[in-house]
């Protein structure tokens, strides 16, 4: 195996490349200076020093602090360091960015992410995500099925910040890119085992086989799972004063080992495999061919029931569901509704006084923070809508990347990739709400670019062509007994199209040896379908059925200019200004064919300034960026039954206004003496409506953002010391501060509001490099801290309020050889 080609093998183009993005990684260096020449005396390989982060997020091998953009790197190492399980777990540490897993509603498997304030927090296809995901240069499409497992990273690059210039497809907030480790031909590899708190297990190793001079393969696979946070319980092994038999549910009849626990929220196992061949055929020549499988069957998310009520009236904003109160009183919101109907005379609730309609609501309420009665399923219509929800994904690429000259390189990837998914909503004791999802999904690209050097070093060029094509399938079920006014059942089998092609270019100019001029532009052209198909004949109202067809056609010009400037071989400062757009979304969720709409595309503009600096003879690595993004034409929720010429009820999406974003990150790593690390990062998001494009129940100018909070703090200490030849043990300390996180834009929505909060993990790692051998363990949430990642108020709807718990205290241990 010609080693040179898989581990040096790509040609270092010398000079920065235009403008889309880097990474960032933060990692810091040397002594105090009273001791270091005595410590470079004694043993000068064990300097105290920052390493050099290479980062390719402009397609070039670049060192991170020369690039201009505010950019996140995180390798393997600090990966595993930091304890992350998923890409999710990521966001613990890195400025602006958040990222949760979607709440029973959206799915467990769908990675609502934000970066600087924007991202997307829905599954369907209507609308497309405002962060992009790239595993190997390969963009996936929906935010479903983009809870990536870290397994076998080299490195994951978070760039904030438009990057639709260079990036395969348009990404207003920013992108996340996960780089996979290369076959090396080395006939190296690891096994690792993982066990730790409810059951939990993983299993995963990796082997890089020397075929011959020109052939390396590189497999990894993964097993893990893990039991639920949440418990389930059966709501009349509890409650058996209230109803009758058939409140029991199906599959709920048997109460468990005698504490009515029947079953578990948050849970899952998971199967994975990836395998990578690569080619040399010639020094010139690179060729990787890349195949993966993941199986999961995941339990629905964690969700508890804070709160339920009667009323139609929401207590603390003063909104009334529906508008306005109906003839039959106050007390007629969802569950008021079904107890009186249904809930009496098919499962025999007393609800004959307004007293004991309050015991009963109040009986539906979670009894602890980690226990629910969610009932999951309606043996009176036949619906199965188990707790377990299914994913199954494959795919493939090929890249090829050549020299084809001194100064010039061209790479090729091809993907396919495909997946199939299905997930259930259900929330109460009782089958008010009741929702099945399943998700289909194929999607082709293929991406070509031209990267070269000309005029002696003086300018460096990115030429390229992107082409994406996806197909999505949507079959649904929706049984909502609660619906105001009545009930109602029906199927949904929706199918989107996207067909996207682009065209982008890049120069940076270099007059100086310090200064660097850079200029991009995208042409971007989209076209998608989206076929809305209902059938309201479980309803009985199969008069309403439709089949209906929307199109939009977006094509823009989005440019990216900045500028460079090296104050001193150890401090950059840059500027720059960027544009991009989502592509334009319809109207998700119609009720009829007159909801169908499509909506305009969302714009972004964006000014950001920043530096990048080693300072203290490398001793402290510190960057730090501001920024002032222009959102206009946000997609959000109506609910205003008279918009839309009545193509509104009860809701619907629309662009409901335009914002200002503001904010600021900090990110800064010190090594002051050999083994100690340092590290401390801030991030400042402030959110403000400038106008108002649609008039809805609660929106105003002082209007918060949801789901992403001004301040985001992080930290750790880790000391590495000797434990003998060869051998290290490492303590490591991570600190992630949250401020308040609203989850309603209305500001009297108090109890949307999760408070800000910490979470301390720590980690004990013993390493012996002769043995090949490292056993670690780690606690996260370490002082347990009661905290939620996504609030539902549905109290002047349906009747409850939900809200999904995020993890508990939790311990692991893990086993590794590497070899």
């Amino acid at each position: 195996m010609n080693k040179r080609g898989f581990e040096g093998s790509r040609r270092r183009l010398q000079h920065s490349a235009g403008l889309a993005a880097m990474a960032a990684m933060l990692s810091l260096a040397p002594l105090s200076a009273a001791s270091a020449q005595d410590a470079e005396d004694e043993q000068p390989d064990r300097r105290a020093e920052n390493a050099t982060i290479i980062v390719t997020a402009q397609f070039r091998e670049q060192v991170l602090q020369d690039v201009p953009i505010s950019i996140t790197a995180v390798d393997a190492e600090e990966l595993e360091q930091r304890s992350v399980r998923t890409l999710v777990d990521v966001a613990d540490s890195v400025p602006n960015v958040e990222m949760t897993t979607g709440g029973s509603g959206y799915g467990a498997g769908t990675n609502q992410a934000f970066i600087r304030g924007l991202g997307q927090i829905d599954f369907l296809t209507t609308f497309e995500p405002r962060v992009g995901f790239y595993v190997d240069d390969v963009y996936y499409a929906t935010t479903y099925g983009s809870v990536f497992d870290v397994l076998d990273l080299e490195r994951i690059e978070v760039l904030r910040g438009p990057q639709g210039t260079l990036f395969g497809r348009n990404s207003v907030g920013g992108a996340m890119r996960l780089i996979s480790k290369k076959p090396s031909g080395d006939n190296s590899g690891y096994l690792e085992v993982t066990g730790g708190s409810r059951s939990r297990y993983q299993l995963r190793g990796a082997y890089d086989i020397g075929i011959n001079d020109m052939l390396a393969f590189r497999m990894v696979a993964s097993a893990k799972g893990q039991d639920g946070h949440v418990d389930r319980l059966n709501y009349r092994c509890v409650n058996p004063q209230f109803g009758n038999e058939l409140v029991a549910g199906p599959g709920m009849e048997a109460f468990g080992d005698g504490d009515c626990k029947i079953g578990t929220l948050g849970g899952g196992d998971s199967h994975s495999f990836r395998g990578t061949l690569g080619i040399e055929p010639s020094p010139a020549v690179k060729i990787y061919i890349s195949g993966d499988y993941t199986k999961e069957v995941s339990e629905a998310s964690a969700e508890v029931i804070l709160d339920a009520q009667a009323s139609r009236i929401n207590p603390e904003t003063g909104l009334i569901g529906g508008g306005s109160i109906p003839a039959g009183g106050e007390f007629t919101n969802g569950l008021a509704t079904w107890l009186r109907g249904l809930g009496t005379s098919y499962y025999g609730f007393d609800v004959s006084t307004q007293a004991q309609m309050d015991e009963v609501i109040a009986s539906f309420v979670s009894p602890d923070g980690y226990s629910t009665y969610a009932r999951y399923g309606n043996e009176r219509v036949g619906f199965s809508n188990p707790v377990e929800g299914e994913y199954e994904a494959f795919g493939g690429s090929m890249t090829v990347e050549a020299d084809l000259s001194d100064s010039m390189h061209v790479t090729s990837i091809t993907a396919y990739r495909e997946y199939e998914g299905d997930f259930g909503q259900s929330l109460l004791a009782v089958p008010v709400e009741e929702v099945r999802n399943g998700l289909s999904h194929r999607q082709f690209s293929q991406e070509l670019r031209l990267l070269g050097t000309a005029f002696d070093g003086l300018v460096d060029y990115t030429l390229g062509g992107y082409y994406l094509d996806t197909r999505t399938l949507n079959p649904a079920r929706v049984q909502t007994e609660g619906f105001i006014p009545s009930a109602l059942d029906f199927f949904s089998d929706d199918t989107a199209t996207l067909e996207s092609y682009a065209f982008f270019g890049a120069v940076d100019l270099h007059p100086t040896d310090r200064l660097t001029l850079s200029a991009g532009l995208r042409y971007s052209n989209e076209t998608k379908t989206y076929t809305f198909d209902r059938d309201y004949t479980p309803s009985g109202l199969g008069f309403l059925n439709f089949v209906a067809k929307g199109e939009n056609k977006d094509d823009r010009f989005n440019p990216r200019v900045s500028i460079n400037y090296e104050v001193t071989p150890e401090v950059n400062v840059y500027a720059s200004y960027s544009t991009g757009f989502t592509a334009s979304a319809f109207n998700a969720r119609p009720f009829g064919a007159s909801g169908i709409f499509a909506l305009e595309p969302e714009e972004v503009t964006a000014y950001e300034a920043g530096f990048k600096s080693n300072l203290f003879g490398n001793m402290l690595r510190l960057n730090a960026s501001a920024f002032l993004t222009e959102f206009d034409a946000i997609v959000g929720t109506l609910s205003d039954p008279t918009a839309r010429n009545g193509g509104c009820f009860p809701f619907c999406n629309d662009n409901i206004g335009n914002a200002e974003i503001k904010g600021f990150e900090v990110e800064a790593v010190a090594r002051p003496a050999y083994g100690l690390m340092l590290s401390a990062n801030a991030g400042y998001t402030d959110f403000q409506y400038k106008k108002l494009l649609a008039a809805t129940q609660g929106l105003t100018l002082d209007s918060p953002q949801t789901r992403v909070p001004k301040w985001n703090l992080s930290g750790a200490v880790q000391y590495d010391f000797e434990a003998g030849k060869n051998s290290l043990i490492s303590p490591r300390v991570d600190v992630s501060y949250r401020s308040d996180i609203r989850y309603s834009n209305n500001v009297l929505a108090t109890s949307s509001v999760q408070k800000g909060y910490a979470l301390v993990n720590a980690r004990l790692t013993y390493r012996n490099e002769d043995l090949g051998f490292s056993i670690s363990g780690a606690v996260t949430n370490l002082f347990d801290k009661y905290y939620l990642t996504t609030i539902t108020d549905q109290r002047e709807s349906f009747g409850f309020l939900s809200a999904t718990v995020g993890r508990p205290r939790e311990w692991s241990i893990t086993l590794r050889k590497d070899f």
